[in-house]
């Protein structure tokens, strides 16, 4: 039996009642992440009904266009949560459209930028702690390469220098770079949203910083909000999911945020096997975007990035029998990365820094990224490597390596199914676009879904999109 379930009471339904649920997998996805979409459907007019959504008809109730949490069964198996909202009422009933939309989750902090965000200000310390602790701390002061950071004005050439004989950091270029797990520790504090997963788990990205050139020169306290990119909270995430090749899962209803690696997800094993509930009919497609370029939109205000360094090039999948032929899905990640001083073992950098004692410029730079290193012969560091880890695409230990490799092989081979799959409502409640599906000898990933739901349904046909694994 269908059931619609808002604010925990089973509404009445027209005898009639469809609602049709598309959602897709966000592996597939480089630029957003998708919610799950939901075409509007209609509520009959019966007292129950005008209780649950407030009377809204009446022409004399208010409504402050709140969400209702609203939830679908199947055969009492919850198929789907999210949040509905009414779009309209008339004599006959009301309706209303789902909004599961991952472009509102972060409520009123959704398209503020983390640097028009009013994170609480910290105190400024008279002398700067230099062995951070990346696991407790909100900043640290890695020593950092840049000439031109006063511009033509005499400089030492360093941001935040520091002398290991005295422990003290030079007055002048002080700049904290955040740590990005406290930036979404405040981020979630703010929002009621908690960050998880095995990219925040990992030894290495647990060191990333968030880089910046804006000094203390003057300053009285330290506010987060200048040291932080231009970049909203959640295109932030969305520029490390190229980076990285990140599976960034978002429950609404439980405000948790559960980043992950997809390479994990192709290389795990598959455990659903559909072959009997699949229609024997289906259409093929070739796969014929089958190879990536990979890179960064870099900083055109750094002088080192003129011309690009090889190190910092793009990657593109060279071509081979199995893939000639096929066109290039780029991806391109905002966050970048400095360059490192093989001498001096300190990233480096040539690009005006901000600064009431600084003329020249008043530019942020593009948003980049560094390995916090700790002390390093007598100096805090921060580069573009960290163990096994590094944060560009070419050399030892690169972004393709670490993320990417079986990604490539995979749309190098793949191609589209479009098939029916008729699933029961415990399938639906229990499926994961993590999952991996057999069937007849072959592993797919469920592209997308899309499934009409209405009353009386054991067996459901849903419509979907698999990629061979």
């Amino acid at each position: 039996m269908f059931d619609i379930r808002i604010e925990g009471y089973s509404v009445d339904l027209n005898p009639a009642s469809q609602i049709t649920l598309e959602k897709y997998n966000p592996i597939l996805d480089f630029a957003t992440v998708q919610g799950a979409r939901v075409n509007s459907f209609s509520l009959p007019d019966t007292p129950l009904n005008r209780r649950v959504l407030g009377y809204f008809y009446d022409p004399q109730a208010g409504y402050t266009n709140r969400r209702y949490f609203c939830e679908k069964y199947v055969d009492s198996q919850v198929i789907e949560q999210g949040y509905v909202k009414i779009q309209q009422s008339a004599e006959g009933g009301t309706t209303l459209y789902f909004t599961q939309n991952l472009g509102e989750i972060f409520g009123d902090l959704q398209g503020l930028a983390l640097s028009e965000i009013g994170f609480a200000s910290l105190a400024l310390p008279g002398a700067p702690v230099a062995a951070a602790n990346h696991l407790a701390d909100a900043y640290c002061f890695p020593s950092i390469e840049n000439p031109g950071f006063y511009g033509n004005q005499a400089f030492t050439g360093v941001m935040n220098k520091y002398d290991s004989g005295t422990s003290t950091f030079a007055a002048e270029a002080r700049v904290p770079h955040f740590f990005l797990r406290w930036v979404l520790e405040q981020f979630g504090l703010k929002t009621g949203w908690r960050f998880q997963g095995d990219f925040l788990d990992d030894q290495d990205l647990a060191r990333l910083i968030l880089a910046n050139l804006y000094s203390l020169d003057g300053a009285s306290a330290i506010f987060p909000a200048n040291h932080l990119p231009d970049l909203t909270c959640g295109g932030l995430l969305i520029e490390l999911r190229k980076l990285f090749n990140l599976y960034l899962d978002f429950d609404v209803r439980r405000k948790v945020a559960d980043i992950g690696f997809v390479d994990d997800i192709l290389v795990a094993p598959c455990l659903l096997d559909w072959t009997t509930k699949a229609d024997p009919g289906h259409t093929k497609t070739p796969e014929t975007v089958n190879r990536l370029e990979l890179g960064y939109e870099l900083d055109s205000n750094d002088a080192l990035m003129k011309p690009i360094p090889p190190l910092m090039d793009k990657y593109i999948t060279p071509e081979t029998v199995a893939n000639e032929g096929g066109s290039v899905l780029s991806i391109r990640s905002r966050l970048s990365t400095y360059l490192k001083n093989p001498v001096s073992g300190l990233a480096m950098t040539s690009q005006p820094g901000i600064s009431p004692n600084n003329k020249d410029s008043q530019n942020k730079g593009a948003p980049k990224v560094l390995f916090w290193n700790g002390i390093v012969s007598g100096k805090p560091t921060a580069t573009h490597t960290s163990g096994t880890r590094s944060l560009i695409w070419n050399g030892a230990s690169n972004l393709v390596d670490a993320g990417y490799r079986r990604f490539e092989r995979f749309k190098e081979s793949t191609f589209r199914l479009n098939k029916v799959v008729y699933l029961t409502p415990a399938d639906l409640a229990t499926f994961s676009f993590r999952n991996k599906v057999h069937i007849k000898g072959v592993n797919y990933l469920v592209g997308s879904k899309k499934v009409a739901l209405m009353k009386d349904q054991k067996v459901i046909p849903v419509e979907m999109e698999l990629w061979r694994v």
